[in-house]
């Protein structure tokens, strides 16, 4: 029997309201895979790359991320921070934080300094000399979180300070200065550091966003099948239904 596709207005609607949104859902995972795969990209050409110079630095800071910097200044240990909740080897510890004042008239930096465990006896070891001296590192976003609990002004006083998140603006207040938007990952072969194995912050690869496009497209796809076959009509049902309206006229 012959058949003709007939869908509904109510069908239509409703189905590519849900096409828009399962294609956006792909295309977001999509771009998010992209923008993954450039970061891990800069960071494994950032190697093969001329140090950066200070002065090069400006608002758009961002596309020099993991890039090599060299520095010039001197470190503050009066208000280092300590990051909680970093975890290594199966034990919780801190990546200890300390500002380093730039030489001339650019500001102070937070310098990451690498990871300690979490013990009494390892925060004795955390004082750093101030005297003039060149660090270099690898530039980037302060560490992220994915949701900010609690507020830093319940942080107890006193430095160092134990924080769950780096939030500049708070931390420029709390030192009375002007911090950098980007710190520094010191070098690993730079002196006066902890453990460093610097990598970029990927917590779903390329891979998987793309995984997880193909998901949505296969339903999009999935969707627009049963709509067409859900919307063919046999013909012959339109022609009694004629029929019908004609008899009772």
């Amino acid at each position: 029997m012959a058949k003709r596709f007939k869908p509904s207005l109510p069908a239509t609607i409703i189905v590519v309201l849900m096409l828009i949104i399962l294609l956006s859902l792909g295309t977001w995972q999509i771009n998010r895979s992209e923008e993954k795969q450039l970061l891990l990209d800069s960071f494994a050409q950032a190697p093969t790359l001329p140090d950066l110079e200070l002065n090069a630095l400006g608002a758009d800071w961002e596309q020099y991320r993991y890039r090599k910097i060299e520095l010039a200044g001197k470190y503050d240990t009066r208000y280092q921070v300590l990051l909680e909740n970093q975890i290594r080897h199966g034990k919780s510890g801190y990546m200890v934080m300390t500002p380093y004042h730039l030489s001339g008239e650019h500001g102070v930096v937070l310098v990451n300094r690498g990871w300690i465990e979490k013990s009494q006896s390892a925060l004795s070891g955390i004082e750093v000399s101030e005297e003039l001296r060149s660090v270099s590192g690898l530039i980037n976003h302060p560490p992220s979180v994915g949701i900010r609990i609690g507020s830093l002004d319940d942080a107890a006083s006193g430095w160092p300070k134990a924080l769950p998140y780096v939030d500049l603006e708070w931390l420029a207040l709390q030192m009375g200065t002007q911090l950098t938007p980007w710190i520094v990952l010191l070098d690993v072969e730079e002196p006066d550091g902890f453990e460093r194995d610097w990598h970029p912050s990927v917590r779903m690869t390329p891979e998987k966003h793309q995984g997880y496009a193909m998901q949505w497209y296969s339903l999009a796809v999935a969707l627009v099948f049963l709509f067409v076959v859900g919307s063919l009509k046999p013909e012959g049902n339109d022609d009694r239904k004629n029929m019908n309206s004609g008899d009772q006229a």
